[in-house]
């Protein structure tokens, strides 16, 4: 929660924190700026794992499983530089027999990781689909992006900047007295003191309760935080 940063004495910083807290008048703000937007790349991982008693048996398919989500990612114009597959695992897979008194093998697991970079989001609904479909039955993770995710990073840092300044005025029209100007700015709170910040970005800081389709991408949000130190008069 954003707090005022104090009345009176409570408004001055503390002097072993002198180096980042001046020792006159001053308002400690903290400003967020955020940006959702729909992704336009995917990459996502997932496993390609086939058991079976025979070794040789669960190679063959873990093999041929992985053909085949090369040949899909073919179909959904994946690049060949856009995959990329790890070697196979072999694990034994045990289980504790009561009569022999010890752990026998009762098969094993072949796995191989592989991760696709979807360039074409529009395709990521039905390439889901096409790996479950395959026998693809865990998934690592996915992670959407944007392209121009540098560009937007700067777009949400003004936006923090601009929260941030508002908030001050705020406090400085509260208290009736006057912005003198910037004293600091950064990236990580200040420690001793809690900034104060505006109730619109309070809520924007809320998680989202958002319902979305199985294979939806929705949407991603760029954020940033900033916290600054204003000289009042």
């Amino acid at each position: 929660m954003r707090i005022l940063v104090g009345l009176c004495l409570a408004i001055f910083s503390f002097s072993s924190l002198a180096a980042a807290i001046p020792d006159s008048p001053h308002v400690y703000v903290k400003g967020r700026g955020k940006i959702s937007v729909l992704p336009d790349l995917a990459e996502i991982s997932f496993s390609v794992i086939r058991r079976h008693s025979d070794l040789i048996q669960a190679k063959k398919e873990a093999d041929t499983l992985s053909a085949n989500i090369i040949k899909i990612a073919e179909e959904y114009e994946i690049a060949k530089e856009d995959i990329s597959a790890s070697e196979l695992f072999i694990q034994q897979e045990m289980q504790y027999d009561r009569e022999a008194g010890k752990q026998v093998i009762t098969g094993f697991k072949v796995s191989r990781n592989i991760q696709f970079y979807l360039k074409k989001i529009d395709l990521y609904s039905r390439l889901m689909q096409s790996l479950v479909n395959a026998g693809i039955t865990q998934i690592n993770g996915i992670r959407m992006m944007a392209s121009n995710a540098e560009d937007l990073q700067k777009q949400a840092q003004k936006l923090a900047i601009a929260d941030a300044r508002a908030a001050a005025e705020e406090l400085a029209d509260g208290f009736e007295v006057k912005i003198a100007r910037l004293y600091r700015a950064a990236k990580e709170p200040i420690r001793g003191e809690q900034p104060y910040a505006t109730m619109e970005s309070m809520r924007d800081s809320a998680p989202a309760n958002i319902v979305e389709g199985a294979f939806e991408p929705g949407s991603i949000t760029i954020e940033q935080v900033l916290y600054a130190v204003y000289l009042i008069e």
